[in-house]
């Protein structure tokens, strides 16, 4: 019974471009199904949720997203070891010119000083706005950082949970409208 089990998968193995094929296919569905948990739940394709936050210099914006053009939202915590490592990525992506405009949105910080520490300490250049218990309930943000592509019309074109390298982000960036 179990040779019978076996014998297309052997067969399968001998063909070199097959298994190749059959390989990448189990390891992109394996990567798709891990992105589709991770993202459940968060605001997909349509309007922004409204985000009403306070700048970190202290003024308060009603509307805290620029209403045109492309752009990213970057969710962030102060204490994660993965923000640290790729907020420098929305820089780049805004430097590069695949979008216009890039907000970055702290959340479960401590105090101000915590948050102005970490943007001193990665040389933040993008606004960063002050994000509360509201905000990340409003957005749906579980685990950091969180990261959402905003199309020209104002929608949510991707987003992502987790470490995101630059030539990923500019890539979400080029499919969205």
């Amino acid at each position: 019974m179990m040779n019978r089990l076996l014998a297309p998968w052997r067969a399968l193995r001998q063909r070199y471009w097959a298994s190749l094929l059959f390989d990448v296919f189990l390891i992109l569905t394996v990567f798709w199904c891990i992105h589709a948990w991770q993202t459940r739940g968060l605001p997909g394709a349509g309007e922004l949720p409204r985000l009403s936050a306070t700048e970190l210099d202290g003024d308060r914006t009603p509307q805290a997203l620029p209403v045109a053009g492309k752009g990213v939202v970057y969710f962030f915590a102060p204490w994660c070891f993965y923000c640290k490592h790729s907020i420098g990525n929305i820089d780049e992506l805004v430097h590069s010119g695949k979008v216009e405009w890039a907000r970055a949105v702290a959340l479960d910080f401590a105090d101000l000083q915590e948050v102005r520490d970490f943007v001193s300490e990665v040389g933040l250049e993008q606004p960063v706005l002050l994000g509360d218990a509201g905000t990340a309930r409003d957005w749906n943000i579980r685990v950091f950082p969180t990261y959402f592509i905003v199309d020209e019309d104002g929608g949510i074109s991707s987003r992502s949970v987790g470490y995101s390298t630059s030539l990923g982000l500019k890539t979400r960036a080029l499919l969205a409208r």
